[in-house]
């Protein structure tokens, strides 16, 4: 019977036949990318010219931000990250990629993020569209000014004493402390970054979340946050028809489930916890001045106007939870680390500070106002958010429809370009031969120079979609940063370098220290 025969016939051929055409189609899609691709032009090593598993796995080990770094050393300041993405190192860059006036379009990375169940619009983190960023940011810039923000600079306060109490017990107990927890994820007796949770608690909420006083992480939102987003992002670098395939398989594995699980629980909690206050907002006869009470006048003043409903109220409040508490606590974590590492700087922290006191010119607790007067102390925060700011991953756009020329290569229509805080914090040309080194005093030597370098800042991004709770979380640090050195001092407890993990918010670990008592001033 001939069939047989023709069926086995054709299934070696297709056993033949298949193998070999992939082999022919990649052979020439690397060609093709290499040579007549419209980046072909633009240097970087194979791998990453022909796919965005570079991307991928350099995000999955969490050091994207080194293998960048790397790869501008070697290659310049342009290169080519995907086979359809630029990485830029010049600040020279920025208002071209980054622009006030005609912004350029977000790519598809952020959607990813995007929170799901709390409104059919997304947040204005992940939205691309421009004019639906802009329209949304104008009804809710007034809230984050930091006029409005030191509006509930007393609560802030309240948590900030509870953050000097708990630090003093390390000290009187002599106990070595990770200061990585005590700022971000602390246990049960460990007193950390739930201060910046529950910063975020008062000013966004009206109310502790009670980190401090509990003394651990009882709502699960720090570890919701870093269970979720080495996923999200590893995802988000993922070609766009990989990533419902990374999410089901995210199901299928125990700890990557736990990540889904973790995302969701803050969805809940954004939705919790504004329908709460707005209960609350509802029946008080006074009149708060918490984030959230002002966003509920503006729903009832003009929120039908301008569709502004308590679903995009919500948004602000899963941004807040999401990215309010984890910049300033990486900020927190960068300055002390960075102090403590070299001695000498501290020392002028330490004396700028004894001064101000000495001459009663700080409060208890320092005032925003009163820790911007320190000059040198500024500096320092200035210079640890250079050398490690909390966002290490680079923010792609798509080029316009004339293109962009930089650092002397044409990018064409279309194609995705960025460039990440930590490799234009380093740039040479803005920040001096030094770039490499943590020294504040580069802020302070010159008007001049001081604004060129603000201008090279990316660590709350740049141009329309700057970071719009910047004025927060650089509120939270200043005077956090003030007061506590005002107190306590600290000192390594090994000579090991800390630990980090890129998911695009970068983490530190093993910065355990010792906490000692100054004497009062």
């Amino acid at each position: 019977m001939p069939l047989p025969l023709l069926g086995a016939s054709y299934a070696t051929s297709v056993f033949i036949i298949l193998p070999i055409s992939f082999v022919i189609y990649y052979v020439g899609w690397i060609i093709y990318c290499r040579t007549l691709h419209p980046l072909a032009s633009i240097p970087g090593p194979l791998w990453p010219s022909v796919s965005r598993t570079w991307l991928m796995y350099h995000m999955y080990t969490g050091k994207l931000e080194v293998a960048q770094r790397n790869l501008h050393a070697e290659y310049g300041p342009v290169v080519r990250v995907a086979h359809n993405e630029v990485s830029l190192s010049e600040a020279s860059a920025i208002p071209k990629i980054y622009r006030t006036q005609k912004p350029l379009t977000k790519t598809d990375f952020y959607p990813t993020y995007r929170p799901i169940g709390i409104s059919d619009r997304p947040d204005m983190f992940t939205v691309t569209d421009e004019v639906e960023h802009a329209n949304h940011r104008r009804i809710v810039n007034p809230v984050y000014t930091m006029t409005s923000i030191l509006k509930n600079e007393s609560a802030m306060d309240e948590c900030l004493t509870w953050l000097v109490k708990r630090l003093g017990e390390f000290a009187d107990k002599q106990e070595v402390m990770d200061l990585g927890r005590w700022l971000e994820m602390y246990l049960v007796i460990i007193c950390p970054s739930g201060y910046a949770y529950d910063i975020v608690g008062v000013v966004f909420f009206g109310r502790s979340f009670e980190f401090l006083e509990k003394g651990f992480d009882h709502l699960n939102y720090i570890d919701a946050v870093w269970t979720s987003l080495p996923l999200l992002t590893f995802a988000a670098v993922a070609p766009t028809y990989m990533r419902l395939f990374i999410m089901g398989a995210a199901v299928l594995n125990p700890s990557t489930l736990k990540a889904v699980k973790a995302a969701g629980g803050i969805t809940t909690a954004a939705l919790e916890h504004t329908a709460r206050r707005r209960n609350d907002s509802e029946q008080e006869n006074i009149q708060r001045n918490d984030l959230l009470s002002q966003l509920f006048r503006i729903e009832r003043q003009r929120g039908a106007k301008r569709d502004f409903t308590h679903r995009e109220i919500a948004l602000e409040s899963w941004g807040g939870i999401i990215a309010g508490a984890d910049s300033s606590s990486i900020g927190m974590r960068s300055v002390l680390y960075n102090l403590i590492k070299h001695p000498g700087h501290l020392a002028k922290v330490l004396e700028e500070i004894d001064a101000a006191a000495a001459a009663g010119l700080l409060s208890s607790p320092v005032r925003q106002s009163e820790a911007m007067s320190l000059k040198y102390t500024c500096a320092s925060i200035k210079e640890a958010m250079r050398v490690f700011p909390p966002w290490q991953i680079h923010m792609p756009r798509h080029a316009p429809p004339e293109g962009l020329q930089l650092s002397g290569k044409y990018i064409p229509q279309g194609y995705r370009v960025g460039i990440s805080p930590a490799i234009v914090h380093f740039d040479k040309e803005v920040f001096g031969p030094d770039a490499d080194d943590f020294r504040p005093e580069r802020w302070l030597e010159s008007q001049e120079r001081s604004f060129a370098m603000d201008k090279a800042i990316l660590g709350f991004g740049a141009g329309s979609r700057t970071c719009i709770g910047k004025n927060l979380a650089l509120a939270e640090i200043h005077k956090t940063v003030s007061e506590v050195l005002r107190h306590y001092t600290f000192e390594m407890s090994h000579d090991r370098p800390w630990k980090t993990r890129n998911s695009a918010f970068i983490m530190q670990y093993d910065i355990t220290v010792h906490v000692k008592r100054r004497s009062r001033k």
